[in-house]
């Protein structure tokens, strides 16, 4: 199948990654000016240019909303170490603030997260649980606390645990994205109406939510429902037509319903919004080609994705089909085998190979 690749994706749990329970920065009214550029930068996803704002915002009154502020953006841009001593900082200054735990956990998690080595960065986990810990003691009804816990469990693979803390998120404050988070850790679960369950309530409660689509509509793709999972792909882009991820997915739904052109132009339309991100969607314009039998185009497209992502053995197969489709023996005989060097099991290659002797 065409989207076989979902599994991964929604396994791996993509909300896990996104997932940022903690409530919105909220600005000091001290100094106004500065904490309230500093706050709309951030929000706004400028965290380079919110840095200089924050900064100056603390220089001129060091509060602890200031403070965390400024940790947020530092994490943003990947400076772990005086994000940490910041959210320090302002826990000492205030220790009833909240949000600076729950914002000093996800710092450990986001440094955990981009680590090199995850097993040797495992102990970040545990300091961020520990953060929590003081958090709850803090605080037992703040819900962003359990939602955070629970994401941090479930990369420890500690499933069950993971779904109880989002629960307990949840009944305090009901979220979509936690819920959608619940719905992951669910799929990872294998527990596959439940999660999709959970899927339908979060768009139902934020149906403008564009990403919350394109996940619930990969999901009911994966489950074989085609044509629900392409009117909430279809309303993904309508909502956010620049959402290359969004046009991706509706080009598989598509695919799998064999809407050549509707699939087409979604793959066009991804590679045109992102055109080294997702190299699969070349792979997807090249299928469609193919079925139209516009092999020379398909070889064209195969070939950048393989460009993008030479080691990815799917790949290789599909430049070796357009070759072998367009009488380039030698050409698909060297790419099938550089298939079988990657995935020594993989049938189909085999079979071009067979078919080349």
């Amino acid at each position: 199948m065409r989207f076989w690749f979902f599994v991964m994706v929604l396994v791996m749990g993509s909300v896990l990654g996104q997932q940022n329970p903690a409530q919105p920065a909220q600005p000091s009214s001290r100094p106004q000016t500065q904490a309230s550029l500093c706050a709309l930068l951030y929000d706004a996803g400028r965290s380079e240019a919110a840095l200089t704002a924050c900064e100056r915002a603390v220089k001129e009154a060091p509060s602890a909303e200031n403070l965390y502020l400024l940790a947020r953006v530092q994490s943003e841009l990947n400076r772990f170490t005086a994000a940490i001593e910041n959210l320090r900082r302002s826990i000492t200054l205030n220790s009833s603030f909240i949000q600076s735990y729950v914002a000093l956990a996800q710092v450990y998690l986001r440094q955990y997260l981009l680590s090199e080595n995850r097993d040797a960065a495992k102990n970040l986990l545990d300091q961020a649980l520990n953060v929590l810990r003081e958090a709850e003691r803090v605080n037992a009804k703040y819900a962003p606390i359990y939602a955070t816990r629970g994401t941090i469990l479930a990369y420890q693979n500690r499933l069950d645990q993971a779904v109880e803390s989002i629960n307990r998120s949840l009944t305090i404050k009901d979220e979509p994205v936690v819920r959608a988070l619940l719905a992951d850790i669910y799929i990872r679960q294998g527990k596959w109406d439940e999660a999709l369950k959970n899927y339908d309530d979060a768009v139902k409660a934020a149906p403008k939510n564009s990403s919350l689509r394109v996940k619930y509509g990969s999901l009911l793709l994966l489950r074989g429902n085609v044509d629900l999972a392409i009117e909430h792909l279809d309303q993904a882009v309508v909502l956010a037509p620049g959402n290359a991820e969004a046009w991706l997915r509706r080009g598989d739904a598509y695919y799998e319903k064999k809407d050549w052109q509707q699939a087409g132009v979604s793959y066009q339309q991804t590679v045109a919004l992102s055109p080294v991100r997702f190299p699969d969607a070349y792979i997807g314009l090249g299928q469609v080609l193919i079925e139209l039998k516009d092999f020379q185009k398909a070889r064209f497209n195969f070939t950048k994705a393989v460009a993008l992502e030479s080691d990815n053995p799917v790949y290789r197969f599909w430049l070796c089909r357009a070759n072998e489709l367009l009488g380039d023996k030698a050409g698909a005989k060297a790419q099938c085998e550089q298939a079988l060097k990657l995935r020594p099991d993989f049938r189909e290659a085999q079979e071009v190979l067979n078919r080349l002797k």
